[in-house]
């Protein structure tokens, strides 16, 4: 069982930047769940994945992903015979997260739809049935563990059965807050690119072509090459105020020059289909130049000054003045978003913040420094380092949230393993003879 949960966590965090671009379809059926089932290329897919993500290929790899995806299927057709459901919006939501996730491992949403050579919105269409789909198994997982109580007389009896040269070596960790000041643009500047935006919207009225336009001038390469068409979209995914715009429009009308988080945009709607709606975009960034960084590095010296003579708690200073959503709603504080803990090992920080935590003490705030989004945008921030651990061996003192989640995970193997002896029993079960050779955990062939 253990193989099994560790695969499935992995094949559960999402659509990778590879998967699509790497493997052609191939439809021989490999096994058969229910009214599911596994393709070879499932398999290949999966197998590529677990290596990209630091798996060693070894013989038996292919029989641990099979036994994996023998595991989610059987999930997934119980999900449908017991009518498990779930929102569009906790789909959307999850496509959110994950868009965000791999735009920000690609330098950003433009790189992201470079890379596929489509636009998010289409990327977010082909993806949303897999994410639909694993959504359900998660549901279903969740489900069979969701009645299980972690007490702390559980963890001390966990603790105790692990033999001493098997407790988690721990490397250094720490805790850190950040405060960030984004360069703003000048005034003239912004209005030349609104200025420029409603010279494009004149032509169009006028009777030029928006897509050719689109084409030479737009700043979003996922779209500009394709005449700033965007594909058909529904609610939820474009940005609320692109989204606000775009559903106000007839076929054919262009927007006013409106303002998103990307830029300046000009729309034109192409077509309308219910609920559904294809629009073309330009976008426009506004030009920053050295005088405007310099500004943002002045007002974050001023907060940082009235941190150090106390007027201001950095966790105040934070909530009021920084410009980065994610951390500025934390108090400051970043969320290590491989764990969602409020601690990162050091290894796993970004470079650049981590050559300024590596020379704070705990309690000390650094100067100013500059940084870069993984868009290329650049910011002044200053970093305090909340807590740091030296290397050491777990122990229930220091380490107890994650020796819980061990414990947990422990009797979340123990309920889905006798959940799996029940249903696989009663699920029709069909494996290819080419899969013979493979040694997997569970005799996955019910007796009939």
């Amino acid at each position: 069982m253990k193989n099994i949960s560790i695969i499935l966590t992995c094949l559960l965090a999402g659509f990778t930047a590879t998967s699509q671009k790497t493997y052609q379809t191939l439809d021989a059926v490999m096994a058969v769940v229910g009214n599911e089932t596994i393709l070879l290329s499932d398999i290949e897919i999966q197998k590529s994945q677990l290596i990209t993500n630091g798996y060693k290929p070894s013989p038996d790899l292919e029989c641990r992903v099979l036994e994996s995806l023998l595991f989610e299927k059987l999930l997934l057709h119980r999900a449908r015979i017991d009518s498990v459901v779930v929102s569009e919006e906790q789909v959307q939501g999850e496509l959110d997260r994950r868009v965000a996730m791999f735009s920000e491992q690609l330098g950003g949403e433009d790189n992201l739809a470079a890379y596929y050579g489509k636009s998010i919105a289409e990327i977010r269409l082909e993806f949303h049935d897999a994410l639909e789909d694993q959504l359900l198994v998660q549901q279903v997982q969740q489900s069979i563990t969701q009645g299980l109580r972690i007490t702390p007389s559980d963890v001390e009896e966990f603790y105790a059965s692990i033999p001493v040269d098997s407790i988690p070596l721990i490397d250094s960790e720490v805790e850190v807050s950040q405060l960030v000041i984004k360069p703003e643009p000048s005034e003239a500047e912004i209005q030349r690119v609104k200025d420029r935006l409603n010279g494009f919207r004149e032509e169009v009225l006028a009777g030029k072509d928006f897509e050719t336009l689109a084409v030479l001038y737009s700043e979003d390469p996922g779209s500009a090459v394709k005449g700033g068409e965007l594909g058909l979209v529904g609610r939820g995914r474009m940005v609320t105020e692109f989204e606000q715009i775009a559903y106000n429009l007839k076929e054919g009308e262009v927007s006013k020059v409106f303002k998103s988080d990307f830029g300046y945009h000009l729309i034109q709607m192409k077509e309308r289909k219910g609920d559904l709606y294809n629009a073309r975009h330009i976008l426009l960034k506004p030009r920053l130049i050295s005088a405007d960084l310099q500004n943002a590095r002045i007002e974050l010296e001023r907060i940082a000054n009235l941190i150090k003579t106390d007027s201001l708690t950095f966790q105040q200073a934070a909530l009021t003045y920084s410009d980065e959503e994610s951390t500025k709603n934390n108090n400051g504080i970043i969320i290590n978003p491989n764990t969602g803990s409020i601690r990162f090992p050091v290894d796993e920080l970004d470079p650049q913040l981590f050559l300024v935590v590596d020379k704070l003490k705990v309690g000390e705030m650094s100067e100013p420094v500059i940084m870069r989004s993984p868009a290329g945008d650049q910011a002044y921030r200053v970093v305090k380092l909340r807590y740091r651990s030296e290397p050491h061996k777990a122990n229930l003192k220091d380490d107890y949230q994650l020796l819980q989640e061990m414990a947990r995970r422990g009797l979340s193997d123990e309920a889905l393993s006798k959940w799996l002896d029940k249903y696989i029993k009663t699920t029709y079960i069909r494996l290819d003879e080419d899969l013979g050779e493979c040694t997997l955990e569970r005799d996955w062939l019910p007796v009939r």
